[in-house]
């Protein structure tokens, strides 16, 4: 867990960085506890010892959804190519809806084909990023536009520290990693990240996770 816990570190020093300078969201973002506490999770849902020391010990905060029946989560900014929402533990199931749960209203019916270890912790333009609770370290998946979902980071771990490379590289351009005209991502920010995203991931992986945050 250590090695998790360092990779957290990691992308809260990044992401408050970014946050201070260029972020549009306030009091909506992944927070450290002040103590670990005991998190209220829907039974139905497995939790991998990884997830369940990111919820213990991190907050998704969400202060526009308080006292509201908002599903609560933390925005992350890569610059102003990207804002993934990581969704709170409590409202997990709630984030299972169109995947592993089917149906206009309820009751929701599960789904035959959806891997019952498989896990929506976060969304980018409403394409899931998934863990597989069933794996040592929390191996990573996303899918993109009802796609099959292909891993990017075979850890939770990882994955945060993939999101920590991609924000730092964002501080570095002032937040703006979109050409104005073209609207696609800057080559010279894709030359940035990508040796360190692939240096961490491997080549497969960093590919899957640009083509899932639109990077390419």
């Amino acid at each position: 867990m250590e090695k998790l816990k360092a990779a957290l570190q990691r992308f809260l020093e990044q992401q408050d960085l970014y946050n201070a300078e260029f972020g549009l969201f306030e009091e909506h973002e992944i927070r450290l506890r002040p103590e670990p506490v005991h998190c209220e999770i829907d039974e139905q849902i497995p939790v991998s010892p990884e997830l369940m020391y990111l919820y213990s010990h991190y907050e998704m905060r969400d202060s526009k959804a308080q006292g509201t029946q908002k599903l609560r989560n933390a925005a992350v900014e890569i610059g102003d190519a990207a804002v993934l929402f990581f969704a709170a533990p409590e409202h997990l199931h709630r984030q299972q809806l169109g995947y592993r749960w089917i149906g206009q209203s309820e009751p929701y019916r599960e789904s035959e084909t959806w891997p019952r270890q498989h896990v929506v912790i976060a969304n980018f333009n409403d394409d899931p990023l998934i863990v597989d609770t069933s794996v040592p370290g929390s191996p990573v998946y996303a899918g993109v536009a009802g796609g099959r979902p292909e891993c990017v980071a075979s850890s939770l771990g990882d994955l945060f520290l993939a999101l920590a490379i991609l924000i730092e590289g964002a501080r570095a351009f002032g937040g703006e990693v979109v050409d104005e005209e073209t609207y696609e991502t800057k080559p010279a920010y894709l030359e940035q990240v990508e040796p360190p995203l692939r240096a961490l991931l491997g080549m497969e992986r960093a590919e899957h996770l640009c083509e899932f945050l639109s990077f390419k």
